[in-house]
């Protein structure tokens, strides 16, 4: 099991529900079709984008530059032209 493939990481010899980003919007989205399923997934993404942010918002403040640069590298500066 890995998080990648099916969501699920072993541990302290447990399972636990720990799925990526990608995985978790496959599991919201995986029965919607056309329309209903991009306009969901483009939602999704944004709270993806949202949570990058934060993160790299609370290194930066930590004094954390470099690792707050790999989880959302153009932030604060990123465009909303995508």
């Amino acid at each position: 099991m890995s998080r990648e493939d099916s969501g699920w990481e072993w541990v302290d010899g447990a399972p636990r529900w720990a799925p990526t980003a990608s995985n978790a919007i496959s599991e919201l989205t995986y029965d919607k079709y056309g329309q209903e399923h991009d306009e969901l997934r483009a939602k999704l993404m944004d709270i993806v984008r949202a949570a990058e942010r934060d993160a790299s918002e609370k290194l930066r403040l930590a004094g954390h530059e470099e690792a707050a640069a790999l989880i959302f590298p153009e932030y604060p500066k990123e465009s909303d032209s995508e």
